[in-house]
C-alpha cells in the first residue's frame, strides 16, 4: 500500500463517516420493513391530486446493507494500510 497523506486520511475518514450514516439509516429502514406487513406500493388519485408511496423490501435492504458494510471495510482497510499488497519477488540463481 502506498503512503497516505493526512489530507487523504481525512478524506477517507469522512467517507467512512458518511457510509456509517448510510448504514445506520439502512438498518433503521430494514427493521421498519421487517415490522410492517403492509403492501409494498400504494397510490391514490383523487382527481385533484395524486399520492404514491413505495416501501422497500427487506431483501433489497439487506443487499444494500451488505454492500455498504463491504464499502466501509474496504475504506477502513485502505485507511489503516491493510489488505492486499503487490510484491515483486526476485529469485537469485546460483
Amino acid at each position: 500500500m502506498s503512503y497516505l497523506s493526512t489530507t487523504e486520511k481525512a478524506q477517507i475518514a469522512a467517507q467512512i463517516a458518511a457510509k456509517q450514516a448510510q448504514l445506520d439509516a439502512a438498518n433503521t429502514a430494514y427493521l421498519a420493513a421487517l415490522s410492517h406487513s403492509e403492501v409494498e406500493t400504494y397510490s391514490f388519485d383523487s382527481g385533484e391530486g395524486k399520492q404514491m408511496t413505495k416501501r422497500r423490501s427487506p431483501e433489497e435492504l439487506s443487499r444494500e446493507i451488505s454492500l455498504i458494510e463491504s464499502q466501509i471495510n474496504r475504506l477502513t482497510n485502505r485507511l489503516y494500510g491493510r489488505g492486499l499488497i503487490n510484491m515483486n519477488l526476485r529469485r537469485h540463481s546460483r
